[in-house]
């Protein structure tokens, strides 16, 4: 008999209607099965931060693959070479021993056999400490020192005498930048004898540098392109640096007439042609009773 029941359903509409999902042998039951809560997901991450692997692990991430914003290691790695820096150093021969000398850095000759009034040229150095030897050439130590250098600095340290062989000072060759155009700087270094001290003037006695003392390095002066003559005699008590010129102009000078004003029976004199956007150091060296004394310019 027909069944006429109206909420029975079928054979023929079974397939249409959806029916939960069965898991498979041994697992666990899918979604949206009663287990749900138990299923592992993801970690999610703090707002703005980095997801935690496998779950909410403190730093450093122990992932295999991981990769920090930052080295583990301080700085410098040990697998990235550091960075040397370096600085210029020459050596100046003033003394009047008569001795041929060698000077060495850390053991290596740059300055063979010179003799008085000589120059090396600049010599590259890293920044740091280094041992400065100066000795007879082929012959004992006389000066052994481990001094001091900066990278980007370039200097020139100039060999003394001494009462028991020599020293060394030095003298930075850094103070003159930002040249006006058509202009050059001068100055003047006293490294001649204990106790001397000079006034440096014009051919019209007019005072450049004043007072300059053993040892002593003026500051720089501008002058403009031009040939200039210079006469070195003893300081005057009554002069001072308020009475020296803060600058020399060629034209102004060449065109100056001053009867009388020449510069009487001066020590030592010298000449510079100076050149547009360069610097120069003149090193009054050696003594009257060696018969080496002179000025000995050098560009910077």
């Amino acid at each position: 008999m027909p069944d006429t029941n109206p909420n029975s359903i079928s054979s023929n509409d079974i397939a249409g209607i959806p029916t939960t999902p069965v898991a498979p042998p041994g697992g666990a039951p899918t979604y949206p099965g009663d287990d749900l809560a138990n299923t592992p997901t993801t970690p999610i991450a703090p707002e703005g931060g980095r997801p935690a692997y496998p779950g909410n692990m403190q730093w450093p991430d122990l992932r295999p693959d991981f990769r920090p914003d930052f080295p583990l290691f301080p700085f410098p790695s040990p697998n990235i070479p550091s960075v040397t820096y370096y600085g210029q150093v020459r050596f100046l021969n003033a003394t009047t021993n008569g001795m041929n000398l060698d000077v060495l850095i850390d053991g290596q000759n740059v300055f063979s056999g010179s003799t008085f009034a000589t120059i090396s040229n600049y010599s590259q150095i890293s920044d740091g400490f280094h041992t400065i030897t100066v000795r007879r050439t082929n012959g004992p130590v006389l000066y052994q020192q481990t001094l001091a250098f900066i990278s980007g600095e370039r200097v020139t340290m100039v060999i003394l005498d001494t009462s028991g062989g020599v020293a060394l000072t030095k003298v930075s060759d850094m103070g003159c930048t930002n040249i006006p155009s058509g202009s050059g700087c001068i100055r003047v270094a006293n490294m001649s004898y204990n106790g001397s001290s000079y006034d440096v003037r014009l051919f019209n006695n007019q005072i450049v540098f004043a007072g300059v003392g053993y040892k002593d390095v003026t500051s720089f002066k501008q002058a403009t392109s031009g040939n200039y003559t210079f006469f070195v005699t003893n300081s005057q008590i009554n002069v001072s640096t308020f009475n020296e010129l803060p600058q020399l102009v060629f034209a102004v000078i060449t065109g100056t007439s001053c009867p009388g004003c020449a510069v009487n029976n001066p020590l030592l004199t010298y000449s510079i042609n100076v050149r547009p956007g360069r610097a120069y150091t003149s090193y009054i060296i050696g003594n009257p009773w060696s018969n080496m004394y002179q000025v000995f310019t050098i560009e910077d």
